[in-house]
């Protein structure tokens, strides 16, 4: 059957797009991409402050202040040959008074005054820049919201007869392999009922969770993710899209994927094993890297890099391709 007018169109507008952004990525970007600010790149980006007593495996992107007396390392899970001039810490505000922070790979580029001593363990220094992500912002807002369109495919089952049982996502990919979930936060993180939170992939390739809810708050008797939530693939093609959250606690459990919170405040005593955009972030644990010989970060589900403020076009014609090869999608 001869696809409509319309969607015909889309496709061939889908297809211009991607040969645009691909010369942009090519010319523009190649020669930087460690240094511009995505979540591919970078595996915490807070747009507030960051308290920290622990560890970011990759690179952090903070744009207030940096906060925590302990001293915590930064870099340690990036490549070695990793320039000395890599935006590897960058702090738009300031950074407290503490123990000495461990810098092992890469500068650190801070916008105010620092209170404590550095350790460049991989030959980096400070260096002097003026960091706002206000526009920054604005990108990954738009981007939760774009996530939290995609029409729901796949489903979750949870116990039924009052009992504690596991709570299962079971993925029904469309053609383009992803899985998309909506889920109430109290359903798989406020419930006792949850005993553990699995994975059946069903040959999935990525995997979108939009979870809803202002407040999320994972309590102590709700299991833990199990399965293939555990595995380095899926953490690194997981996105829990916490597209409304302002407060999220995730107490004393592990976190397995990339967590996407442009508007909440992140709390967690654990690990978390993907990459974490948020508002503020107090971390008494580990942000993870997919592996310690990588140096990219986790991206989960997604089609274009969001630019540092300035290439706001590039995000644009960038989402305008994920949004016309879905409904291109949806409607085959």
């Amino acid at each position: 059957m001869q696809p409509p007018a319309s969607l015909s169109f889309a496709n061939r507008i889908a297809r211009y797009l991607v040969l645009a952004v691909s010369s942009l990525l090519t010319f523009g970007f190649s020669q930087v991409k460690a240094q511009s600010y995505t979540w591919e790149n970078y595996n915490a980006i807070i747009f507030g402050n960051l308290n920290i007593q622990g560890e970011i495996e990759g690179r952090t992107l903070v744009g207030g202040n940096l906060t925590g007396s302990n001293s915590s390392n930064f870099g340690i899970g990036l490549p070695s040959g990793t320039s000395t001039t890599d935006k590897t810490l960058v702090v738009g505000g300031n950074i407290s008074s503490g123990n000495p922070l461990q810098l092992n790979k890469g500068s650190l580029y801070l916008g105010g005054t620092n209170g404590r001593t550095v350790n460049y363990n991989g030959g980096g220094s400070q260096i002097s820049q003026s960091t706002d992500l206000s526009t920054l912002k604005q990108a990954f807002l738009s981007e939760s919201a774009n996530l939290k369109s995609l029409a729901t495919d796949s489903v979750v089952t949870s116990s039924t007869n009052g009992q504690p049982g596991p709570v299962t996502f079971t993925a029904t990919a469309g053609s383009d392999g992803l899985a998309v979930f909506s889920i109430s936060a109290d359903a798989i993180f406020g419930s006792n009922l949850s005993q553990q939170i699995g994975l059946v992939a069903n040959g999935a390739t990525n995997i979108v969770i939009n979870v809803s809810g202002t407040t999320v708050n994972w309590i102590q008797n709700a299991g833990n993710m199990v399965g293939d939530f555990t595995s380095d693939y899926w953490q690194a093609h997981i996105v829990w899209n916490f597209y409304e959250a302002t407060t999220i606690n995730l107490g004393s459990h592990q976190f397995n994927g990339s967590i996407l919170a442009p508007n909440a405040t992140i709390t967690t005593s654990n690990n978390i094993d993907g990459a974490v955009i948020a508002n503020n972030l107090n971390l008494t644990g580990e942000v993870h890297l997919p592996s310690s010989s990588s140096a990219n970060s986790y991206a989960g589900y997604r089609a274009q890099a969001v630019p540092e403020p300035g290439s706001a076009l590039l995000l644009a014609v960038a989402g305008l391709i994920i949004l016309t090869r879905r409904r291109s999608n949806l409607r085959r």
